[in-house]
């Protein structure tokens, strides 16, 4: 390149303008290399280039960005292969080196590895981060001697420095939408192992961690226990378990610090008891101390390979370290709030069976009482000699009667236990619909049914006794609200944005299935319908009042969810989610 050709390009604010909005600009971090990969081999008068990425964290070496003349995916894919095994190569000294090198005559270079016929001077920048640690190599060729000047070298240095900022932007946003993603799947569990394999899975994923494992400070025996993990010590989960103090996990608990080493196994702390990685494999490794409100809950930590390279180290950074710190405070907020909320659900759970208890005493021994009454007149009249045919069966008839409701009473409270209490299997939705509605709507009912079952659902894992005694509950409400006849609509369908609202927030991103029960009887009125799924709510003389708080807990059980929607005085309008898999019940199983 000629000075003018330089002064040129240097002269005209489009150019690296135009780059420079981009790297800002662009969500696609493939856009932005693969063009400035295209621009430099343009700018240098290269015949063509490639863009090699350093991932640190596997410690591996990837061309992943090629221009110009003579590439194929086999070209691609064999250009670091040779140097990577021998530690020779251009690309592979400036990687290690982190120094920019000019290969005037590649004849002649000592590390020069022939892969085009064509290449006579080689040109390789490194891309250098904040850490001053290599994040890439940007390589041009040519086919004549000497092609690359001073001009060259600053223009490739320049496009690789803003290269080096694209990954640093794209590194943050990926970071910044892990944590938002974290902050939100949190939010809406309330089950502790789905938060902890949860905050495994996006750690691991977005933050690009091998290996990640928690544990959990154990109160019964003061010791953390391995609670979740994504590599290898999946199969100790709930064994593996360390002293407060012993080995660097437990080091980290009993100091409430941070930990990062770069050789773990040199490390005088260094236990390497229960290990994600084979001892020779291992490297780089990170834990962070879990503070909950009322002191310490565990350890997250994480691991990373043994770089296969001496040239360069894969440790984690101080942002990584404020990253995993981060997760941990958000991993404590939820499983703080989780302890509350199960805290909160024993308490209402006793309140609960406190009042069950009361009431079933109540209704049981106005029950015995009635019945204590009938055998006593049977026994005075059998005693005086004054018992008739027709006393006798009168007294017969009530005591039979009153045994009758005890049984119903006994049966509703089994019910109530066991509603949550499933044997799931793969079912098809509109198979049961039609046969609950078979098997519960009156045959001679004054009530009109309108049934409307949407084709090409999907199957469900879903207990289907259950599920129908869920269906003929809701329909015999229907049904006793409007004595004089009226209109049922029951309907299947994919859950719209709409329906899904009523789900937690870490429910409304997954698939659900809805089946709706409407009519046109009096409806609930407003102040009754935050108290329908309540134990002993009815506004009915007849009944226990447990029918709905049954349906809830059945359905709550199939992690769906039941609401009611409907306009007081114009009808009542019940609709069921219920979530549906890819793969559902690859067997039969049960949940508690």
């Amino acid at each position: 390149m000629n000075s003018d050709e330089y002064n040129g390009i240097i002269a005209d604010p489009a150019f690296f303008a135009g780059i420079s909005r981009l790297v800002v600009t662009s969500d696609s971090i493939d856009e932005v290399l693969q063009t400035i990969l295209e621009h430099s081999v343009r700018v240098c008068g290269a015949v063509r280039g490639f863009l090699a990425i350093v991932d640190h964290d596997r410690g591996e070496l990837d061309v992943r960005y090629t221009a110009g003349e003579g590439w194929s995916e086999e070209k691609r894919l064999d250009r670091l292969k040779v140097s990577e095994e021998t530690g020779r190569g251009i690309t592979s000294h400036v990687a290690a080196t982190g120094k920019l090198y000019n290969a005037e005559c590649v004849d002649n270079d000592p590390y020069y590895i022939k892969s085009f016929d064509d290449v006579r001077s080689e040109l390789a920048v490194p891309l250098i981060d904040s850490h001053k640690r290599t994040r890439g190599v940007l390589n041009v060729e040519s086919s004549k001697l000497s092609a690359f000047g001073a001009d060259e070298e600053r223009l490739a240095s320049a496009l690789a420095d803003f290269a080096a900022i694209a990954l640093k932007i794209s590194r943050h946003r990926q970071r910044e939408k892990a944590l938002v993603q974290i902050g939100k799947e949190l939010h809406g569990f309330t089950d502790s192992q789905v938060i902890l394999q949860k905050v495994l899975d996006v750690a691991a994923e977005a933050l690009k961690f091998e290996d990640c494992s928690l544990f959990l400070i154990d109160r019964a025996t003061d010791k953390l226990v391995l609670r979740a993990s994504r590599g290898a010590l999946k199969t100790r989960i709930g064994q593996a378990s360390y002293d407060i103090g012993e080995g660097l996990t437990g080091w980290t608990a009993k100091q409430a610090a941070a930990v990062r080493v770069s050789d773990p196994s040199s490390d005088p702390r260094w236990a390497g008891r229960f290990q994600e990685l084979p001892t020779k494999d291992v490297g780089a490794y990170m834990a962070v101390p879990i503070q909950g409100r009322s002191g310490l809950i565990g350890v997250l930590r994480v691991q990373r390979k043994k770089s296969p390279y001496k040239w360069f180290p894969n440790d984690f950074t101080d942002d990584d370290e404020r990253i995993l710190t981060t997760i941990a405070g958000q991993l404590a907020v939820a499983l703080d709030n989780v302890r509350l909320m199960d805290q909160l659900v024993k308490t209402e759970r006793l309140a609960a069976w406190g009042e069950m208890s009361a009431r079933s005493a109540h209704m049981i021994g106005n029950r015995v009482f009635a019945i204590k009454g009938d055998v006593n007149e049977l026994e005075y009249m059998i005693q005086s000699n004054s018992l008739g045919e027709g006393e006798a069966r009168k007294l017969t008839e009530s005591i039979k009667n009153g045994i009758f409701l005890l049984e119903e009473i006994l049966n509703e409270f089994r019910e109530f236990v066991k509603a949550t209490q499933l044997d799931l299997e793969e079912v098809d939705l509109n198979e049961m619909v039609r046969e609950a509605v078979e098997e519960g709507f009156p045959k001679r009912s004054q009530t009109r049914l309108n049934l409307k079952l949407a084709e090409k659902l999907p199957r469900i894992c879903a207990d289907p006794k259950k599920l129908k005694r869920c269906f003929c509950e809701l329909m015999e409400n229907s049904v006793n609200f409007q004595p004089d006849g009226g209109e049922i609509s029951v309907t299947t369908s994919i859950a719209d944005a709409r329906s899904k609202k009523w789900l937690k927030p870490g429910q409304q991103a997954g698939r659900y299935v809805q089946v709706r029960f409407e009519d046109n009887g009096p409806g609930i009125r407003q102040e009754n319908k935050p108290k329908i799924f309540n134990p002993f709510f009815t506004s009915r003389a007849k009944g226990m009042g447990l029918g709905l708080s049954i349906v809830k807990g059945i359905i709550d059980a199939h992690e769906g969810t039941i609401f009611e929607s409907g306009t007081p005085g114009k009808g009542a309008k019940f609709t069921i989610l219920l979530p549906y898999e890819e793969s559902v019940c690859k067997s039969d199983r049960k949940r508690k």
